[in-house]
């Protein structure tokens, strides 16, 4: 009965872990958003929201450890288990980071840009919607698995759209009439954002792979 007692424990931790990734991902779209519409007090604040949701999602991955560590779940899936959670605090980093690179540097994103840049980064967003719906068919209870697959390829499939746009957008920006150096400095901004989509993709694999050897 304890068992089941830790593993309730720990499911209801790493499903909170997920959502607070999410709002983080959330928050940060906002930021661009604010910086974007020049209301920098705005930015400023939901960039300081991101790090604390960050911060929170750390302490929850801490939690989710010790949980293991006392001896929730079957031994040899303890580690998958934990591995996929730090693959998901991954992408909660990246939202971090795009976000404080925006506030902290302040790149200039010229109005032609602007638009495709919000759109790539709720694209990003929809990519980690996709894999959490997958995550919550791993966590349930007696693993509701049937479609996770589904959610696994549709997180490739966006993260490949994320790309496309990505190495299109790149192209614009070179071939615009922007400074040299602020070209470098938008394409930096574009590549930590779209890294958000590549942790997305690199967790789903990761619970590929921990389906494959379980259902929990």
């Amino acid at each position: 009965m304890l068992i089941f007692k830790k593993e309730k424990k720990a499911r209801n931790l790493v499903l909170e872990h997920f959502a607070k990734t999410n709002d983080c991902l959330i928050e940060a779209h906002q930021v661009l958003e604010e910086y974007i519409s020049g209301d920098m007090d705005d930015a400023h604040e939901a960039a300081t929201r991101v790090r604390v949701l960050e911060s929170e999602a750390d302490g929850l991955k801490r939690r989710i450890r010790e949980v293991l560590f006392a001896g929730a779940f079957l031994p040899q899936i303890r580690s998958d288990v934990y591995r996929l959670v730090d693959s998901v605090d991954s992408v909660a980093d990246k939202g971090e980071t795009a976000a404080h690179f925006l506030v902290n540097q302040s790149p200039r994103i010229p109005e032609e840009f602007q638009a495709e840049l919000v759109n790539i980064f709720g694209l990003c967003v929809s990519t980690f919607h996709e894999l959490r719906d997958g995550l919550k068919r791993f966590f349930k209870p007696k693993g509701k698995m049937e479609d996770l697959q589904q959610h696994v390829i549709r997180v490739g499939e966006l993260e490949t759209m994320v790309d496309n746009k990505e190495a299109e957008m790149t192209r614009k920006i070179f071939a615009s009439s922007m400074d040299q150096a602020d070209k470098i400095h938008l394409c930096q901004l574009l590549k930590h954002i779209a890294l958000i989509a590549d942790a997305a993709e690199d967790a789903a694999d990761e619970l590929e792979f921990a389906a494959m050897k379980s259902v929990l």
